[in-house]
């Protein structure tokens, strides 16, 4: 089973499109994708509720994030609406089932459960939010598009890409060899 955790510094810096990028990268490992929302999103019209906070996105598409990722490959997609602080982990739970291999788009699960590999995506203009920081603090590597900021931690692992929606070949590698140990 393999668990990945997406995060980003801020707001529409990208975290949807490197999530996509994992997903069709290693299609093989027929992902169930999390997209874990604070705010108001609106699921498009082809989603259905499997809780009271959980809903299944089912057809692939552009018009919400949940449908980029069944387009990227995903085998399932989630948005999960929380409207306070903590995470519906035993609905999130449910919702998942028996599926084996998680990657989710959020800072915040990282306060509730242990990932195999958590990317922080770091845009270099944005005010990092206080939940990226402490994404930031357990991220095994740290991916910007185009600079890198200073305030990375030493001991992370460092990727810049051209593009979040493209993976360079070593960081598809890095993460093969990652998920296979």
């Amino acid at each position: 089973m393999a668990v990945i955790v997406i995060g980003g510094s801020g707001k529409d810096v990208g975290k949807t499109a490197l999530t996509c990028a994992v997903i069709a990268a290693l299609r093989e490992l027929e992902w169930t994708a999390v997209k874990i929302s604070g705010h108001e999103y609106e699921p498009g019209g082809a989603v259905r509720l499997l809780e009271e906070q959980v809903c299944e996105e089912t057809r692939p598409g552009n018009e919400t994030d949940t449908a980029r990722y069944l387009a990227a490959g995903a085998r399932r997609a989630l948005l999960v609406m929380r409207s306070e602080a903590e995470i519906p982990m035993e609905e999130i739970r449910r919702a998942v089932g028996e599926d084996r291999n998680v990657i989710y788009e959020s800072n915040r699960i990282v306060d509730v459960i242990k990932a195999d590999v958590c990317l922080a995506l770091m845009a270099d203009d944005a005010k990092a939010k206080a939940s990226f920081e402490r994404l930031l603090r357990v991220a095994d590597a740290v991916v910007s598009v185009g600079g890198m900021a200073e305030e990375v931690p030493m001991e992370s692992r460092r990727f810049r890409l051209k593009s979040a929606d493209q993976l360079s070949p070593e960081m598809v590698k890095w993460l093969r060899e990652r998920l296979s140990n």
